[in-house]
């Protein structure tokens, strides 16, 4: 009895309502750490919703169809029976199209036998699944975006999924299948590069010229960033000539840092559309300068974020979002496209994929990282000369053994 008694006299030190005198608090970097992880997780979920969207509409427009939608996506997709259908409408397209001359390559091909009344989790679906797999293996689709049977089957990895759907779909247009919006997006993006690739090789070639000028007249027609051109090279024989590339066009974009990362000293929070006020932003101010629905949105979700700023000044002086041309930002000193897609979804294109405004901020905002120091703080000089260790412990420290 004496021995129950002890135990539960001694198990309210243990218990979940008291804390021990030695209980780890969570200092205010860990749990600043925890906070950037939750709205990480939440930011991350919430990017997939124009994603399922987009591909939902382009699957009710495939297949004739028009119950998918962002919310039952992946439960209508989770049984395969969708998924095999669009193999063999994509296939029924490739072969027309191949037929026809107007596409070039192998056929894609649907094998193995579509369980229509698969029940979802069962080995049906997951044959439906494979099938589907196998049928993204012959249209090119590679081994990094497939996916797994257990992906969508189980709801495993909703991501993984859309990024192959999203690829799928990207390979289809090879044989006349409408695009989803967002591969629409990124069509209109790549010819807006090349366009502007072409446009400035041209001019290139042509803007180089040889223009007469002493040392004390030569002005340098750049702006003052990182990468601005600091000398230049003089001929020793003839007269003295020196290569000055000629001022852009107007309709030209020119924002110092857009390319390297490197924000300019003039870098200001204002949205500057190429006043008097900015010379390193240059933005044709013609019939499109008046300011659209995705600058108004742009221009929100910049501010919503600098709501967690905690700069010194009250005004968050890094997280800087500039216009540099229509449907191009600069944010944190990154040239990015933005696209509006279905009139709401601010979508950004990174590398071979896109993002969400709020998560591309979230992740790009200067403020949420916290530099550390190295440095030691001062100690006083009364303060011990010996190097103070803060020990913790797991479990109790072990006790001495009792001798007989």
């Amino acid at each position: 009895m004496a021995y129950g008694r002890n135990v539960s006299s001694n198990r309210n030190s243990w218990g979940p309502m008291s804390v021990p005198s030695g209980f780890h608090r969570l200092e205010p970097d860990e749990e600043f750490a925890e906070e950037y992880t939750e709205r990480m997780m939440s930011a991350q979920m919430r990017q997939l919703d124009p994603l399922k969207e987009d591909l939902a509409d382009w699957m009710n427009k495939t297949l004739d169809i028009d119950y998918v939608n962002r919310n039952n996506f992946l439960s209508e997709l989770d049984n395969g029976v969708l998924l095999c259908h669009l193999a063999q409408v994509i296939c029924d397209k490739a072969k027309y199209a191949i037929d026809t001359g107007h596409a070039k390559g192998p056929l894609p091909t649907v094998r193995g036998k579509c369980f229509e009344k698969a029940m979802r989790r069962s080995f049906f679906s997951r044959d439906n699944m494979e099938n589907f797999i196998k049928f993204c293996r012959s249209l090119g689709v590679h081994e990094n975006l497939l996916f797994e049977s257990d992906d969508l089957v189980l709801h495993n990895q909703p991501r993984n999924v859309i990024l192959c759907l999203l690829e799928v779909a990207r390979l289809a247009t090879r044989f006349g299948v409408e695009p989803p919006g967002l591969i629409q997006l990124e069509k209109e993006i790549a010819e807006e590069e090349q366009n502007n690739s072409t446009d400035s090789a041209l001019s290139s070639l042509l803007s180089w010229q040889f223009q007469a000028s002493e040392p004390s007249d030569l002005k340098m027609r750049h702006s003052q960033s990182a990468n601005a051109i600091s000398s230049y090279d003089r001929w020793d024989t003839g007269p003295r000539m020196v290569l000055l590339p000629e001022r852009p066009k107007p309709e030209k974009v020119s924002l110092s840092g857009a390319s390297d990362g490197v924000p300019s000293d003039n870098t200001e929070d204002e949205w500057s559309r190429g006043s008097g006020e900015d010379p390193d932003l240059e933005i044709d101010t013609g019939a499109g300068d008046a300011t659209t629905e995705l600058d108004r949105k742009v221009q929100l979700a910049a501010r919503l974020m600098q709501r967690n700023c905690n700069c010194a000044n009250g005004k968050c002086s890094r997280l800087n979002v500039r216009k540099v041309g229509e449907g191009k930002y600069n944010i944190a000193g990154k040239s990015v496209f933005i696209r509006l897609l279905k009139g709401r979804h601010m979508m950004v294109r990174v590398g071979g994929g896109w993002d969400t405004l709020d998560h591309f901020l979230l992740r790009h905002d200067p403020c949420q990282v916290k530099i550390v120091s190295r440095d030691s703080p001062e100690r006083p000089a009364s303060a011990s000369k010996f190097l103070h260790i803060r020990a913790k412990y797991r479990s109790p420290p072990p006790r001495e053994s009792v001798t007989r």
